[in-house]
C-alpha cells in the first residue's frame, strides 16, 4: 500500500549491502560497519561543507520505514548513535543531524530504507546547501571511511 518501487528494481543498497559492486563500482572501501542485519557506509553524494557522512541500511531489502520490522529499527537508532559519538570524536564535528525519507512526497528516491547521518558544523547551512553537492571518488571517501572503522 504504501509501496512505490518499480517492477524490476535494481536496488543499489541491497548491492552494497551484499559487497556487489553498483553502477558506479564497487562502494566496499567505504563500508565502516556490517554485521548479519546492517550495513553502514559513506555516502556517495555529499554537501561540500559535510563530507564523509554515513548512510545506514538494513542488509535485507525494505522499501521503507512503514516495512521495517521494529527489531531492526532498533538495532538501526543504536548504530546511528555509535556513528554520531564516533563522528564527534574522529570529525571533530560541532554536532550531528539525522534524515530518512519515504515515498516520494516524503523526497525518498532510493527504493530501500536509509538513514542518513551527517556530521554538523557551526553556520554550515546543511538545509539551505542542497544545490551544493557532488559525487566524491573513493579516494575522497577512503580517509573518512578509515577514521570511522578505526573508531568503531
Amino acid at each position: 500500500m504504501y509501496n512505490h518501487e518499480p517492477q524490476k528494481y535494481i536496488c543499489p543498497l541491497c548491492q552494497i549491502a551484499k559487497g556487489e559492486p553498483t553502477e558506479y563500482g564497487s562502494q566496499e572501501g567505504s563500508v565502516v560497519f556490517r554485521d548479519e542485519l546492517l550495513t553502514a557506509f559513506i555516502a556517495g553524494k555529499w554537501w561540500r561543507s559535510n563530507p564523509g557522512h554515513v548512510i545506514i541500511v538494513p542488509n535485507q531489502h525494505i522499501e521503507n520505514l512503514y516495512d521495517l520490522p521494529e527489531e531492526i529499527g532498533h538495532k538501526i537508532f543504536d548504530l546511528s548513535k555509535r556513528i554520531a559519538v564516533a563522528f564527534k570524536m574522529a570529525y571533530l564535528c560541532d554536532g550531528v543531524s539525522t534524515r530518512q525519507h519515504n515515498e516520494p512526497a516524503g523526497n525518498q528516491d532510493v527504493w530501500h530504507y536509509h538513514l542518513h547521518i551527517y556530521p554538523r558544523y557551526k553556520d554550515d547551512n546543511l538545509y539551505l546547501n542542497h544545490k551544493d553537492t557532488y559525487w566524491p571518488t573513493m579516494e575522497e571517501k577512503k580517509p573518512y571511511a578509515d577514521k570511522l572503522k578505526a573508531y568503531l
